[in-house]
């Protein structure tokens, strides 16, 4: 069974809502696709670690609970 989550960015102040989501098998399946996801929006641009400073990846549930969050600051670039 699978469910549905979605990966909002947020800085605190700012929000990006993700309107689609992906289905997942499980928080973890989530999680592993949400940082795939960062590393393609790092590789489209060169890395910039100022600009994701206090930014934050927060994975959400279909009920709209927080089930995991990614700080982007504390990644390192590839």
């Amino acid at each position: 069974m699978t469910t549905r989550y979605y990966f909002n960015l947020t800085n605190g102040d700012a929000f990006i809502q993700d309107e689609n989501g992906i289905e997942a098998s499980s928080i973890r399946a989530a999680v592993v696709s949400a940082m795939e996801a960062v590393e393609e929006l790092r590789a489209q641009s060169p890395p910039n670690l100022g600009q994701w400073l206090g930014w934050r990846v927060e994975i959400v549930d279909a009920l709209g609970q927080t089930v995991h969050i990614i700080p982007l600051d504390a990644l390192s670039p590839h």
